[in-house]
């Protein structure tokens, strides 16, 4: 087992036996506000990651949901590797052979990913915190900042978060996700993130 902390979360993540579980939690104080603007509440956060989740069942390339607590904001998904910042294979050919499915299954899914840092950033970075690896599987997780499109609760969130969404294009995304694929150099973890406790 090892630990991953997040924004808005610490994760359990338990390779041997198959799973993670990812605890909605507020970030330290020192960082200063406990959830920013963005990303609006826990509850938004974990309701958005929990939709996401529903509507990717059964999609290879992205976690599977296995249990889930409403109250105590907490989700029980499978394990889908490790970051692909650290552990890519050199051979990025079957890599890219799988960015067309992942962003066909969440258009499919009416699902918009974020791939800014944050609205009106020139960064696009983001997606490449998202991108797992388990041998030569490319996974993609962390939803809390999605949009599941039409989803019971978007009128809850905030102009911020729409607003960040509006000049989001598929297309841009799959050649920005191809580009970081093609163009990423992989860098060493820092020691005993990643090693079993």
């Amino acid at each position: 087992m090892y630990t991953s902390t997040g924004e808005t979360c610490i994760t359990e993540c338990w390779p041997e036996h198959g799973h993670v579980i990812k605890q909605f939690r507020p970030r330290k104080p020192k960082f200063g506000r406990a959830i920013d603007p963005l990303r609006e509440s826990l509850d938004l956060c974990f309701y958005r990651e929990l939709t996401c989740l529903q509507r990717l069942a059964g999609n290879t390339h992205f976690p599977q949901l296995l249990d889930y607590n409403e109250d105590e904001l907490w989700i029980k998904m499978t394990w889908v590797g490790r970051p692909f910042l650290h552990f890519a294979d050199d051979n990025r050919d079957p890599y890219l052979a799988q960015v067309d499915p992942i962003v066909d299954a969440l258009a499919e899914s009416d699902i918009r990913l974020a791939y800014r840092w944050t609205p009106n950033d020139t960064r696009l970075g983001y997606c490449l915190s998202m991108m797992m690896v388990d041998g030569l599987n490319l996974n993609l997780i962390d939803f809390e900042r999605a949009w599941p499109r039409g989803c019971d609760r978007e009128y809850q969130f905030n102009s911020l978060f729409t607003e960040s969404f509006a000049h989001h294009d598929n297309d841009i995304f799959l050649q920005h996700m191809k580009r970081e694929i093609s163009n990423t150099k992989i860098t060493q973890p820092p020691e005993g993130r990643y090693e079993e406790k």
